[in-house]
């Protein structure tokens, strides 16, 4: 069993020791499995989960690394490799629209 430090719902610090700490902190009992990425919802710990990316969301994001630097790259074989790379994959999360 392991100790979170928790402020509110955030978890600050997990460990299996514990120090004296601000009245704002409290320590709590904790599954061996928790991260300062899940939260406490005051009588348990709310796992994270991480988000799902929409097909929208994942064409903006590859778009994005579409830079002026990219571009002058295109003239090099390898930047004419990666384009076509980054196309392939923007196909297929277009396609899932």
């Amino acid at each position: 069993m392991m100790k979170a430090l928790v402020q509110g719902t955030r978890i600050c610090e997990v460990r299996a020791d514990t120090f004296p700490v601000h009245p704002s902190l409290q320590w709590v009992d904790v599954a061996d499995d928790t991260t300062e990425l899940d939260t406490w919802d005051g009588t348990q710990v709310v796992k994270y989960v991480t988000p799902v990316e929409t097909p929208r969301e994942a064409i903006e994001r590859l778009e994005r690394q579409i830079t002026p630097r990219r571009i002058r790259e295109m003239v090099t074989p390898e930047g004419q490799q990666w384009m076509a790379d980054l196309e392939a994959q923007i196909a297929i999360e277009r396609a899932k629209l």
